[in-house]
């Protein structure tokens, strides 16, 4: 009888040992994932820190190379990254930025259309696994070791302008399927940074440019008029000072019109141009008055220059008549380290003894040309 009784006892304390070690085990799996999701938000808060310290750098970049370079630099050293690359389409609008300070291994320029092609205009962000019967066309000879890679497309998908590449050894770094969410929001700030950066260059290019001729104007000299020649071009460096001026451009624009008088101003900003070297600063003083700026350029090379310069600007015509130019030359060696405005000066005097002595011509401040 007693026996009988026992077999319930056993079988309720049978049951309520599993339930203990249930709710033990239980108890276990929910620390352990609570710890994961712990462990998950602090990462987390790592990365938005990183992230966060990054978008800062890259809104006090100053142009789009600049900016270029600081998410290199970070995204590298900050998300520990084998490959950062940037690819930009030709036929955007940052195609026609010169870049000449980012490496060939850090940008690579696409076709016009090249990024639709590949079918990449349909989302911002791709993830994939990278093996040897998998690659992807854009990957060069030196990228055989990357196992994954995000794409992230920026710009608006109907018109991308680029694709940010992020590569990593760590075949399950960018595991397709993985969340995007973080490579998301990066693909919209890079995206919306670099347009911004280039529309402020634009403007600010604009703020200095000369619509008429193309040249710069008086905005541009400001900054520099008042300093050293040396705090502009650098230390030890001569410099010479062409300023040209065209000959009774008042009585043209009298006799012609204005249309023509900015004909002639146009066609002798683009003279002078194809004379002077690339990074000669040509400035549009006003009205038909300009000077350009020779750093490093010996004296009797200047000569050489204007004496060519005069010869083209006399050959202009306008309404089947030549015009005539004037010009003085100012030059300034090192050791004298003339400010800015002085040696404009001194050319702008130069060319009124040029006019004095009846224009088509050009004057050496300081003594006859």
């Amino acid at each position: 009888m007693s026996g009988a009784d026992d077999k319930p006892v056993a079988g309720i304390k049978d049951h309520a040992s599993r339930r203990v070690h249930q709710l033990a085990e239980e108890n276990r799996q929910l620390r352990q994932y609570v710890a994961e999701v712990m462990d998950r938000l602090r990462e987390n808060e790592r990365l938005f820190a990183r992230l966060f310290d990054l978008e800062s750098k890259v809104l006090a970049s100053s142009d789009p190379e600049d900016l270029c370079f600081a998410l290199l630099r970070g995204l590298r050293s900050n998300f520990e990254l084998d490959m950062v690359r940037f690819w930009f389409s030709r036929s955007s609008f940052i195609g026609g930025r010169q870049m000449d300070g980012v490496s060939e291994r850090d940008l690579v320029w696409l076709e016009k259309c090249e990024i639709e092609r590949m079918g990449l205009n349909q989302k911002h962000v791709w993830l994939m696994q990278l093996s040897d019967d998998k690659g992807f066309d854009w990957l060069e000879g030196r990228d055989h070791h990357l196992a994954s890679m995000a794409l992230l497309v920026l710009g608006d998908l109907q018109r991308p302008f680029g694709v940010l590449g992020l590569g990593s050894v760590d075949g399950e770094r960018f595991q397709p399927g993985k969340s995007a969410d973080f490579l998301q929001h990066l693909a919209q700030v890079v995206g919306l940074s670099l347009e911004n950066a280039v529309s402020r260059e634009r403007l600010a290019r604009l703020a200095i440019t000369d619509s008429l001729t193309g040249s710069h104007n008086r905005r541009f000299l400001q900054p520099h008029s008042h300093q050293p020649l040396s705090k502009w071009f650098g230390q030890g460096v001569d410099v010479c000072c062409l300023y040209i001026d065209v000959d009774d451009f008042k009585s043209l624009n009298d006799r012609f019109g204005h249309e023509a008088g900015d004909d002639v101003l146009s066609k002798l900003a683009s003279t002078i141009a194809g004379i002077a070297r690339a990074q000669d600063p040509l400035i549009r003083m006003g009205g038909d008055e300009f000077a350009l700026l020779l750093p490093g350029c010996p004296l009797d090379k200047a000569q050489t220059i204007v004496g060519k310069l005069i010869e083209q600007c006399n050959a202009i015509l306008t309404h089947d008549q030549r015009i005539s130019v004037s010009a003085g030359l100012a030059f300034a060696s090192a050791a004298d380290d003339k400010r800015v405005k002085e040696l404009i000066g001194d050319a702008d005097q130069a060319m009124y003894v040029a006019k004095a002595l009846g224009g088509g011509r050009f004057e050496l401040a300081g003594r006859s040309g």
